[in-house]
């Protein structure tokens, strides 16, 4: 988005309650991809499918989609801290069987990220950790890996529970004691929660070795199988301030144009994952979603989630 955005407001509840409002307002957020604001249309499909209040929209055009008005970083911020592990977060996903499924998860990720590098990293930087399970996976594959997180109970969680190291804080806005340069830096479904994504790509750029690896996972939300269905359906998600925590929506054509323009070269993109529906044991279930989701990737490329490797150019 270019140019002087009209000021738009409107006020979000974090909580329960009324001393947890918070306004959002619009502002200017030059780092992104070119958007033309003006020929932008509403997504009414996509807002009634998150349950959206109504002074929240989802604009789109062409292969990218956006909240209007966006949050501020200050508002994220304040979310993360205070709410988001909490809101977002389902029993099961505490349960040690839930556990060692992300875990084994993410060692096949690293696996393909040494596919993908030509060997095993010796530094590896992950941007968003959480709770840290990936650096887990990392370190039990002899990676020196280290995390950041904006939400400082999280990196606390992530050393006391896993012994894994998360620095607290944002890549841009914090004083981090971070090495020169890195092997690999991943995101795993954190490109979509940042509000001026092409200024951390560019800083990721800065980060990479000349024949390092970023790897990323994002999700494709709206146009997928599954999301399709609920909107023929009318399935409708409950709206909470969990509704708000993605300011773009992406799409494989919009993450190229982002990756190139950060100086990135795409080296592999796909949009469907087998093992990604971890968190369901039935696979008379997962079977017949996993099906629909390899055609719609290998028809369109419209799976629900992307899948992107590259390389510093």
């Amino acid at each position: 988005m270019t140019g002087t955005q009209p000021k738009r407001t409107t006020h979000v509840m974090l909580s329960g309650r009324a001393k947890d409002v918070i306004r959002i307002a619009r502002p200017r957020h030059p780092g992104q991809i070119e958007i033309d604001a003006a020929t932008a249309r509403r997504w009414p499909e996509a807002e009634r499918l998150l349950s959206l209040p109504p002074d929240v929209r989802i604009m789109r055009n062409g292969d990218i989609a956006w909240l209007d008005p966006l949050p501020t970083f200050e508002w994220y911020e304040q979310f993360y801290n205070r709410h988001y592990r909490n809101s977002g977060c389902k029993p099961y996903e505490e349960t040690p069987v839930f556990i060692r499924r992300r875990i084994a998860y993410f060692a096949e990720r690293i696996d393909r990220i040494n596919a993908h590098l030509g060997r095993r990293p010796d530094s590896l930087l992950e941007i968003g950790s959480g709770d840290g399970l990936f650096l887990v996976a990392a370190n039990g594959a002899a990676i020196d890996a280290i995390g950041i997180d904006i939400c400082e109970m999280s990196c606390e969680r992530a050393g006391s529970r896993y012994g894994v190291e998360v620095l607290p804080g944002d890549l841009l806005r914090s004083n981090l004691p971070l090495k020169t340069h890195y092997d690999v830096v991943v995101m795993n479904h954190v490109l979509e929660h940042l509000l001026t994504p092409l200024d951390y790509l560019k800083r990721i750029h800065e980060l990479l070795t000349p024949d390092g690896l970023l790897a990323i996972e994002i999700p494709q939300q709206f146009i997928n199988p599954i999301d399709i269905a609920y909107r023929t359906l009318g399935i409708r998600r409950h709206f909470s301030t969990y509704s708000l925590h993605h300011p773009y929506f992406y799409t494989p054509s919009s993450i190229r144009r982002l990756l190139a323009a950060a100086g990135f070269e795409v080296a592999h993109l796909r949009t469907w994952l087998p093992n990604q529906v971890f968190h369901v044991e039935n696979r008379l279930l997962t079977a017949p979603v996993q099906l629909g989701l390899w055609l719609a990737d290998r028809i369109a490329s419209r799976g629900h989630i992307i899948e992107v490797f590259a390389r510093p150019v």
